[in-house]
């Protein structure tokens, strides 16, 4: 069994390489999802609010998600401390938030969000999740993806049980709240995504870390869990007919433009890949913990973005170093990818940084001053199917562009997804102080095309 398992493993990683389906031209058009969004103050504007509904081509759906977000507004509006300032859109604010992925032909998967934050402080973030038949508004749970004899119980046990007591290091954790998460009944019934190239189980970090305020994410490739899915998981989690590109965000984050981008990918439907300044996540932590418990990654750009030309390699890897640990205490990850300040990787290699390095096959130039039309036309001019595209959070311009962005990239048939996801989608399992450029049916090569255009 344990042979005949491991072929069918083998068959899966190999299978983005070997098979050829037919991409689509365009998204199918269930998918079409739009959002409306409402903003309130009370009590003089020392409480805000923010609360957005789904609209979906599924009435039933969007009413149930109307519902939860309702709720959450109910049960922590109460709960918001009043901010004597008067300036509550900064200070004391509720954002009640729906993450969406679309997979396969017909399926949708919802986190809700109900994000408050205290003068820039998370305080707490409850959730609910649920994928949906978008043709007929059935709920699909694990149960429904995994038969009860399936190897993935045991698979998803052992990676729940070793992921959440490896993060937050330095925290004291409650090892019998650890058990209790890793029982058959609660892995039936835990909540979950699928996206385009991972199943995630999401986790409020209090009920392990007490105080914490954030989510934790445990993820499984796809190629990982196929070989012990139902039809129906099959079904959910195909999206060999789908196109792909990584949409990656450098230098942030920075207060309003990276929130506003995290904002314009929520809507979208996509996953990004934040290549975060150190020094700029530790001014602004609870914008990290907003992209990281939104199923965003949260990956290294260096502490200080310095370029590795101007320092010894001792330096680098500190700068490495340093950086992983704000991330650590807000996130409770290690960092697993790593992009050069400036692109200049070759010192980083000579320096041994023990990540994975990526580089990018489109560049926005953004970071020029472009304003956001010419952005859009950087990307629609030259995305192809692999690729990585290089934007950056920081920029006041880069938000306008996501939505032009986006509905280019859904009416071509593309999925905005991490790198990660990108990567395993195509067959590749990234190493250690390897540059990668993009990735297509394991080509991770520089493209070479001549015609790039503005």
């Amino acid at each position: 069994m344990k042979r005949i398992a491991a072929l069918l493993l083998c068959m899966f990683l190999c299978l983005p390489m070997l098979a050829q389906a037919e991409k689509y031209e365009s998204a199918p058009a269930i998918f079409d999802i739009k959002y409306q969004t409402m903003e309130r103050k009370e009590d003089d504007n020392r409480y805000f609010i923010s609360k957005e509904y789904l609209i979906s081509a599924n009435e039933a759906v969007n009413a149930e998600l109307k519902a939860a977000a309702d709720a959450f507004d109910e049960q922590l509006f109460p709960l918001m401390q009043p901010d004597p300032s008067k300036n509550a859109k900064r200070n004391s604010r509720l954002d009640i938030e729906i993450v969406h992925y679309t997979t396969g032909e017909r399926y949708l998967s919802t986190m809700v969000l109900g994000r408050y934050t205290f003068d820039r402080v998370q305080v707490f973030s409850p959730f609910v999740t649920t994928v949906y038949d978008l043709e007929t508004g059935a709920h699909i749970g694990l149960t429904d993806l995994f038969a009860a004899d399936s190897p993935a119980w045991a698979l998803m046990g052992e990676r729940v049980e070793s992921h959440l007591n490896s993060v937050f290091e330095l925290d004291e954790r409650q090892p019998e709240a650890v058990a209790a998460l890793c029982t058959r009944e609660a892995l039936e019934n835990a909540s979950f995504t699928l996206s385009a190239y991972e199943l995630t189980l999401h986790y409020e970090a209090r009920a392990v870390y007490p105080g914490r305020a954030g989510l934790m994410h445990v993820r499984f490739f796809y190629d990982e869990v196929q070989p012990y899915m139902t039809e129906l998981g099959l079904k959910c989690t195909d999206n060999s007919r789908w196109k792909m590109v990584a949409m990656t965000c450098d230098d942030g984050p920075r207060y309003g433009q990276t929130q506003n981008t995290i904002n314009n990918f929520r809507h979208a439907g996509a996953r990004a890949t934040y290549f975060t300044a150190g020094k700029n996540a530790a001014d602004s932590p609870d914008i990290v913990m907003r992209a990281f418990d939104q199923n965003h990654i949260i990956a290294s750009h260096s502490y200080n973005h310095f370029s590795g030309y101007t320092m010894k390699p001792e330096t680098m890897r500190r700068e490495i170093i340093d950086h992983n640990a704000v991330l650590q205490q807000y996130t409770g990850e290690n960092v697993t990818m790593f992009r050069a300040p400036g692109g200049t990787y070759p010192p980083w290699i000579e320096a041994d940084i023990h990540l994975p390095i990526l580089q990018w096959s489109v560049d926005t130039y953004d970071y020029t001053g472009k304003d956001y039309k010419k952005i859009f036309y950087s990307v629609r001019n030259n995305v192809t199917d692999g690729d990585m595209i290089l934007c950056h959070d920081s920029g006041a311009e880069l938000y306008k562009a996501i939505p032009r962005i986006s509905e280019h990239l859904k009416k071509n048939g593309y999925l905005m997804v991490t790198v990660e996801e990108l990567a395993r989608a195509n067959g590749v399992i990234m190493e250690p102080n390897v540059v990668y450029y993009r990735f297509l049916n394991g080509d991770t090569s520089k493209r070479l095309d001549s015609n790039l255009q503005d």
